[in-house]
């Protein structure tokens, strides 16, 4: 390796080291601190979930929010982004004063400790997020080709995505939020990047504009955060619908890119390109994801025992790819 491959492999390391750390930080922070179990959105009008601390309190669906210890709601970024000091611990109570049918009422609603299926699912999302950022550096610092590099960004723009919210930041946890999605934005477009290089880099991967597209279009992710969050509370939420449906597009296409490079490849191919290395991984991690999705929705009298589990079988995946990319050097 030359001087910049060594500078830049250093830099990446540090980066998913920073990126770790930031992350178990910011469990341990947010694992203290207490939840409510309400929202309110820009119209101020409450939603409370069911059987919890708001519920328990007396707040109810449809409330209209006035005051946060004494602060008006106006005066107030929405309740994801309160300064860190209306932030409150488990056991702690904060003071709410409400509209409800012309009159004010004063509620106190004890904060209550993270649900645990919350907990799971930020637990899981972390593990998948790690699975993706170390399998990353590992290819790279094992073989180094180009699609180790661009598994090694895959990997770090997965562990922004899972694990970027860091410790609770008061006012500016809107901006790690805004981070956090563009990373898993960014997440999507890279797998269909890497997809459309390994193991033979396809004329679509060859082609300067749809890269351009590819990329171009996850620039508009970071621009509407920012617009956002300028203009905030007036465009809170708004641009949520398409930018999922951007990623779900970027996952479809990277999805159909692996099935053709899999489809393509000689039978006598598979496993000395890598190629079957991957295939394992997306049996391995999606088809019971899928069974336990289906089993989730449709199928609620009949419990698939551990399906709740099931999705933490997606860090098969990146595992499989690390894998392939390492196979798919020896070749080279």
């Amino acid at each position: 390796m030359n001087g910049t491959t060594t500078g830049r492999n250093a830099l990446l390391l540090a980066a998913a080291v920073a990126i770790t750390a930031w992350g178990i930080l910011g469990f341990v922070d947010r694992r203290g601190r207490g939840r409510a179990e309400f929202v309110y959105e820009t119209d101020y009008m409450v939603m409370v979930m069911p059987d919890g601390p708001a519920a328990e309190a007396g707040m109810q669906d449809g409330d209209r929010m006035i005051s946060v210890e004494g602060i008006m709601v106006e005066d107030l970024p929405l309740y994801s982004r309160w300064p860190r000091s209306l932030g409150a611990r488990v056991g702690e109570s904060r003071r709410f004063v409400v509209e409800r049918e012309a009159e004010l009422l004063t509620i106190d609603v004890v904060y209550g400790p993270t649900p645990r299926g919350v907990l799971h699912l930020q637990l899981g999302a972390g593990l998948i997020g790690l699975s993706f950022l170390w399998c990353g550096i590992w290819a790279l610092f094992a073989v180094g080709t180009p699609p180790a590099l661009t598994l090694a960004y895959v990997g770090l723009a997965a562990g922004v995505a899972a694990l970027g919210h860091g410790p609770y930041l008061g006012t500016w946890d809107g901006l790690a939020i805004h981070v956090s999605a563009a990373a898993m934005a960014l997440w999507v477009a890279l797998l269909l990047r890497f997809f459309l290089i390994f193991p033979r880099r396809t004329r679509l991967g060859e082609s300067q504009v749809v890269t351009r597209t590819i990329y171009g279009l996850w620039l508009l992710v970071p621009a509407t955060g920012v617009i956002e969050l300028i203009f905030h509370p007036a465009l809170y939420h708004t641009f949520g619908a398409w930018i999922g449906l951007l990623m779900l597009g970027y996952a479809i296409l990277a999805l159909v890119a692996a099935v053709r490079s899999i489809v393509k490849t000689p039978r006598g191919e598979l496993w000395s390109s890598g190629v079957g290395w991957i295939l394992t991984g997306l049996v391995v991690g999606l088809v019971p994801t899928l069974v336990g999705a289906i089993d989730w929705a449709f199928l609620r009298d009949f419990d698939i025992p551990g399906s709740i589990y099931f999705p933490l079988l997606l860090a098969v995946i990146p595992l499989s790819m690390a894998l392939a990319v390492r196979q798919g050097a020896r070749l080279r």
